[in-house]
């Protein structure tokens, strides 16, 4: 059973009274594979594998994606997930491509994707937390080379989205039920919770990252700034990395496939509204996740730049993607009135 950053026998019990319960027909959740250090993805059935889930949130792939990919309308789901797992999730309820009730989210404290190449990590328990890393016995402090750079700028550690979600306060998980589903699932698990989500404030160091990214640009002028990404845009080999990798793009027929005229074939790199085109379709609803800067070979920093504009969009229209699942993309639904305001300059 993993030992890390969560009490995992809350978690098993949690899991262990969903399938013994029939509440979900299997749960979607990363365990460990040849080691504690390699993470697999594993749709469980059995109460048994319960213990198979490791709860280090390091782990490189988006469950949201995976619902997407793999996931079955219709059938209820249980997923372990972290907060920008959780918000794809929602943004993809939002579209009509899954039922909110057919699923069941158990959310877990993340402090950041950390590569195991980057901090030594071999064998042994992994512990992550905002103090460090611990594994195998060992500490090692998180620094910013090891952290997403997403991840730096995440303000959610604790999924409050989801329907029951773990905190770790000292050497225990803290529950908290946040729906009638999660308070229907720890009574029965015989576990104590608390309804609701605390208030808790924004993670400072959070905002502080943001601030330093996004005013990097804003310093630029319209033409400079322009110049940075259309230079950044020349480095793509169009491997469509970012796209694959993306839980907001479920489109089956895109407008930016190689059998579509937007984007002409056999070029490299692609017109600049390959990644514009793409921008448009989701910069509302971006839930900074990073998949498509992790996802890309060339190492462009996308991620900044969705995360940037849709800053400035959730800003104009009051809207939070992946929180409210009741509250649509402010782009489906804007007004004449909304067109004519300033403030976000797409520049």
């Amino acid at each position: 059973m993993a030992k890390e950053s969560y009490n995992a026998v809350v978690l098993v019990n949690l899991i262990t009274t969903l399938l013994e319960n029939k509440m979900v027909e299997g749960i979607l959740a990363y365990t460990e594979g040849l080691d504690k250090a390699d993470l697999v993805p594993f749709f469980i059935t059995q109460p048994e594998e319960a213990e198979r889930i490791s709860t280090t949130s390091y782990y490189p792939y988006s469950l949201s994606r995976m619902l997407r990919d793999y996931g079955e309308r219709g059938k209820k789901i249980g997923l372990v997930v972290r907060s920008c797992d959780a918000r794809g999730i929602i943004e993809l309820v939002k579209r009509n491509q899954f039922d909110r009730e057919d699923l069941f989210l158990i959310g877990i404290e993340c402090y950041g994707t950390v590569k195991s190449s980057r901090i030594g990590i071999q064998e042994g328990e992994i512990r992550i937390s905002e103090q460090g890393v611990k594994t195998g016995g060992k500490k090692v402090d998180i620094g910013d080379e090891n952290l997403s750079p997403n991840c730096l700028r995440c303000e959610y550690p604790v999924p409050f989205m989801a329907d029951l979600s773990l905190k770790i306060e000292g050497n225990a998980a803290k529950v908290f039920a946040l729906s009638e589903k999660g308070e229907k699932l720890a009574a029965l698990a015989g576990i104590s919770f608390e309804k609701g989500m605390p208030k808790v404030p924004k993670r400072e160091k959070a905002l502080e990252r943001q601030r330093e990214g996004f005013e990097k640009l804003k310093r630029m002028s319209p033409e400079q700034r322009l110049d940075f990404w259309f230079k950044q845009f020349d480095k793509c080999i169009k491997c469509y990395g970012c796209k694959e990798a993306c839980p907001i793009c479920y489109c089956k027929d895109c407008y930016l496939g190689s059998n579509r005229l937007m984007i002409k074939g056999g070029e490299i790199p692609p017109d600049k509204m390959f990644h514009l085109i793409r921008l448009f379709h989701i910069a509302d609803s971006c839930v900074n996740c990073g998949q498509c800067e992790a996802a890309c070979p060339a190492e462009i920093p996308i991620s900044l730049l969705y995360h940037a504009l849709y800053e400035d969009l959730s800003s104009l229209f009051k809207y939070e993607s992946g929180i409210n699942v009741d509250e649509p993309p402010p782009l489906g639904m804007i007004t004449e009135e909304e067109l004519s305001k300033g403030g976000v300059d797409l520049a």
